[in-house]
């Protein structure tokens, strides 16, 4: 009598397909157990942007006809612009890493403009914002100017100066790329 060779093949394809079947189910689990979780600050404030950029860029504008402002680092006198504004070609504040003293020159181009208040943040990508704080103003003829507290940054690079405006009861963002050496 003759003994048949056994094959194994048929046992090979069902662990295969058993084994696979286990890693999807055991990534199922792990899916249901590690849910992401739901954050849409960022969704959030692109869509406020999107629906208000007309109100934004009127309010921008009605602040251009009323004041001049400059932001001033030793001999280097810029204008922050409004985000929307900005581009490869926007030149940059040059900060160092110690002791910067920034100033803000504010000129009144109408006599009966609101009076304004300032928030001044040094913005890095993935780090707190670092938020100066006291802002000392001493006003003069059609000219106002703020001296910010001197402050360091930690690391070389790109920053953002973001200086928050309270204009007829809007907040109104100004923004000044700056680059640490």
């Amino acid at each position: 009598m003759e003994t048949k060779e056994k094959n194994y093949w048929p046992l090979g394809i069902l662990s295969i397909l058993f084994i696979g079947l286990g890693l999807v189910v055991a990534l199922v689990v792990v899916a249901i157990k590690y849910t992401p979780q739901n954050d849409n600050s960022y969704l959030h404030q692109h869509t406020y942007t999107d629906s208000h950029i007309n109100g934004m860029l009127s309010t921008y504008s009605a602040f251009r006809q009323a004041y001049s402002l400059e932001l001033v680092n030793g001999n280097q006198k810029l204008e922050p612009l409004f985000p929307f504004y900005i581009n490869q070609n926007t030149p940059l504040l040059w900060l160092s890493n110690q002791h910067n003293n920034l100033s803000l020159q504010v000129q009144h181009k109408d006599p009966k403009a609101p009076t304004l208040s300032f928030s001044v943040s040094v913005l890095r990508t993935k780090q707190k914002p670092l938020i100066l704080g006291n802002i000392a103003c001493e006003t003069q003829e059609k000219e106002r100017i703020c001296q910010l507290p001197p402050f360091n940054l930690p690391f070389k690079g790109r920053y953002q100066v973001m200086v928050k405006i309270n204009f007829k009861g809007k907040e109104l963002p100004l923004i000044q790329p700056a680059f640490v050496r």
